[in-house]
């Protein structure tokens, strides 16, 4: 994975009770991923931040070269940063290959 690859999320599962769960999608491009800790820095292309919520589940695709990969995970953190809208993505369960055919 590379900085400047393409990433789609959608909310799989909100954590608070009795807040709804909104089906919208969010485009970002990939900032940095630290494989050792598991988690992807994101800029947010749509959308404002607060859209993004600290309390859900996420699944996430990321448009490689070579490949789709999926993953699960949520936003630890979120904030504008130099490059602009930015949030921090933890990874649960590790990739997996998102097979399009």
């Amino acid at each position: 994975m590379r900085k400047g690859n393409h990433a789609v999320l959608n909310i799989r599962k909100m954590l608070c009770a009795g807040v709804p769960m909104h089906e919208c999608e969010h485009t970002a491009t990939v900032l940095q991923y630290d494989e050792k800790k598991e988690c992807i820095f994101l800029l947010l292309q749509t959308g404002t931040l607060t859209d993004i919520s600290l309390d859900a589940i996420y699944n996430c695709r990321i448009q490689t070269e070579k490949e789709s990969l999926g993953c699960t995970g949520r936003i630890t953190d979120r904030y504008c940063g130099t490059e602009g809208k930015t949030f921090k993505f933890q990874i649960e369960n590790g990739f997996y290959k998102i097979n399009l055919k």
